[in-house]
Formats: C-alpha cells, structure tokens, sequence
C-alpha cells in the first residue's frame, strides 16, 4: 500500500523552504535598494511608519511580508512593487531608472539617491506645518539658486 499522506507531507514541506525563499529574496532586495538609495533601516522605517527592527526581519527573510506592506515599502523607494518578483535582476540602482517629476513648471529633472544634508532639509521641510512658510522656505531656495546662476 502507498502512504499518500508522506507525499503530501513533503510538498507541505517543499512549499515552507519555497516560501521561505522567497521571503529571504524579497528582504535581500529590500536591503539592496535601501543601500543604493543611501538610506539606514530607521530611515526606511520612518517613511512607512514601522520599527527599523522589523525592517531587519523583513531584510533577513525571517518575518513575513505582507502585500500591503511591500507596496508601503516600494511607494517609498519610488518604485514598482514588481521590482521585488523579477527573476535574475539585482536590485534597482538609482541610476538604472532615472526617477523624473514636473516640480510646478520647471524643467524635469533626473534625481539621485538623497545624501545627509538632502535628507535633513526634506525631514524639516515635511514637519513644517504651516503652508505660507512651506511656500516661503521654497521662494527663498529659488531665489538662491537664481543668484547662484547670475555668478
């Protein structure tokens, strides 16, 4: 007599190591593209609202993803949530896709990952409430870049 409960049983198990993988692929390209993007675990937890501890589980592979989650995580790289399923790409590097927006009339432009200083005007600009001065802190930069351009 064939025991069809101990197949049953090892694809229950084949299924585990391939979820388990899939998990540990994900994390690791969570970590490639926070590192690309220059950014910490803590920044990476700030921008979605989470532990950086639980970005650490994420990125080891050892605490599972929720879709939700991974489309939280790719809003804020900025990228596709498919990035995380294509098969034999590393991890996207800034460069590789350009990220371009219209900033209200001027020119497109080409971003690069944030360095310390970028990341710091950006955390104090969004905690910024009030939108006269918002609107204010951005004439000013205007008008630096404008004389920086008459030199």
């Amino acid at each position: 007599m064939i025991n069809i409960y101990s197949n049953s049983k090892d694809l229950d198990n084949a299924a585990q190591r391939k979820k388990g993988l899939i998990e540990k692929k994900i994390g690791l390209k969570i970590r490639q593209i926070r590192k690309n993007w220059g950014l910490s675990q803590i920044d990476l937890a700030e921008r979605i609202g989470i532990s950086f501890q639980q970005i650490q589980k994420y990125e080891k592979g050892s605490t599972r993803i929720s879709v939700m989650r991974l489309q939280q995580i790719s809003e804020a790289f900025g990228i596709n949530i498919t990035t995380f399923f294509e098969e034999g790409k590393s991890a996207l590097k800034v460069s590789d896709h350009a990220l371009k927006y219209n900033s209200g009339g001027d020119p497109i432009e080409t971003f690069r990952p944030l360095d310390k200083e970028e990341m710091t005007l950006l955390k104090l600009f969004r905690k910024t409430r009030n939108k006269n001065l918002r609107e204010g802190i951005i004439k000013q930069l205007r008008g630096i870049i404008e004389l920086e351009n008459q030199k």
